[in-house]
């Protein structure tokens, strides 16, 4: 919302009725300049208030975005015209009163929050490996071929080309800008320490405006590249999906794996039509090729996305709930060395942290009554108790059963198990 109403304050506002063509540009009216300034600083006003909320939910990355990109577009555009349309007079005053409330109140309820919040949860994530989520720099590339499926190769053509759109020196240009845009996201986040797959999601809308803006002939060749490869793509995964046997290594998890042929073949047979169809017409049409290769891939994920129930014993903790007996769903329940965010969900009650923080350090320093830190600790507890259920890792399990701890298996899934105190 704050990139819109951005670049829809920074463009010369026009009046047009319905039906009637776009006129060229002349000397407005003074009435016509009073409404196009009012227009512009309704969006501009959409502008902070989004930048405000984004805040609010995502933190001061937010915010930082959009001024990071706008300090790199006057420098390379030599144009200082859009910092006169950002109103800050009233902007910020907005920003600041929609989005310091909410920290002040924070900061007055938890004396630590201002540290956690700014210094932890902001820089020491971004500089640091403190969130654990390191990956290697090319990360976001290979995130970036999948997630634009089956738009890459447009893409592809508007990044590596894209620096080429911008517009005669103090004029303001929206592609550039929402180049820079895309571009900035992408390195800013490779830069950083912390990596998860949503990061580079708000690159997207402003690389679907420009994948829209490219010629309509452009348009044609990519379709039809992306629909070979859409073939090949379909052929390929059908010939694995013969030889999953071969491919899936030998793990715990393989036969969840290896029942995955058949929901393959079907996204195989998918693509490789929805591809031909498109090849065989020659994307002379770009809307219609455009639709179908959309269409053929948004049913390909729909399949995939199927199919994750099958092999969702290896990642849920739906089944470590269900062996719980239902006369025992309020008895004590201790989580061992791990912590399954779905088991709480489906046990609709919380657990006992034992020798385990992560990420709910903080929450743990706030409420330390939440844990156990000691196993030992635990073990005596656990033997105190004539009815208490624990959740742990098979490694755990194997480690308390060679120290001979009282325990018999309710359930368990692939890399976990749940006991009962015999």
């Amino acid at each position: 919302m704050s990139l819109a109403g951005f670049l829809l304050a920074q463009l010369p506002g026009v009046t047009r009725q319905p039906g009637v063509a776009r006129q060229p540009a002349v000397t407005p009216l003074r009435g016509e300049a009073q409404q196009r300034g009012e227009t512009q600083s309704r969006w501009m006003l959409m502008a902070w208030v989004g930048a405000a909320l984004g805040v609010l939910t995502k933190g001061l990355v937010a915010a930082a975005i959009p001024a990071a990109v706008l300090v790199i577009y006057s420098l390379c555009s030599r144009d200082l015209a859009p910092w006169r349309k950002l109103r800050s007079s009233w902007g910020l005053p907005l920003f600041l009163g929609v989005t310091v409330p909410w920290h002040w109140l924070a900061a007055l309820r938890l004396d630590d929050f201002l540290q956690f919040f700014f210094v932890h949860e902001h820089f020491a994530r971004y500089l640091t490996k403190v969130a654990d989520r390191q990956e290697s720099w090319w990360f976001f590339g290979m995130v970036f071929l999948i997630g634009t499926v089956p738009w890459t190769v447009p893409a592809l053509r508007v990044v590596v080309s894209g620096w080429r759109r911008a517009g005669p020196a103090g004029q303001f240009s929206p592609t550039f800008f929402l180049w820079l845009w895309v571009l900035f996201i992408c390195v800013f986040f490779s830069l950083s320490d912390s990596k998860l797959m949503p990061y580079i999601l708000p690159a997207m809308p402003a690389l679907a405006v420009l994948i829209a803006l490219l010629p309509i002939e452009t348009l044609k060749r990519d379709f039809l590249i992306t629909a070979i490869l859409t073939v090949i793509t379909g052929l390929a995964l059908g010939v694995a999906s013969f030889y999953l046997s071969n491919l899936v290594p030998m793990t715990a998890g393989r036969p969840y794996f290896l029942s995955l042929a058949k929901p393959i073949r079907e996204v195989a047979a998918l693509l490789a039509v929805s591809g031909a169809f498109v090849w065989a017409q020659g994307a002379r049409d770009a809307t219609r090729a455009g639709v179908f290769l959309g269409v053929g891939w948004c049913l390909a994920g729909l399949l995939l996305m199927r199919t994750a129930t099958w092999v969702a014993p290896l990642y849920s903790g739906i089944d470590l709930a269900a062996g719980l007996p239902s006369a025992d769903r309020d008895a004590p329940i201790y989580s061992v060395r791990t912590y399954d965010q779905s088991l709480t969900f489906y046990l609709q009650r919380t657990v006992m942290l034992v020798g385990y923080r992560g990420e709910l350090d903080y929450g743990l320093r706030r409420a330390p009554s939440g844990e156990i830190a000691d196993i030992d600790e635990f073990l005596r507890l656990w033997d105190s108790h004539t009815r208490a259920f624990a959740v742990m890792d098979k490694r755990t399990f194997d480690n308390f059963k060679e120290r001979g701890v009282p325990m018999r298996t309710v359930s368990q899934t692939v890399g976990h198990v749940m006991v009962a105190r015999q």
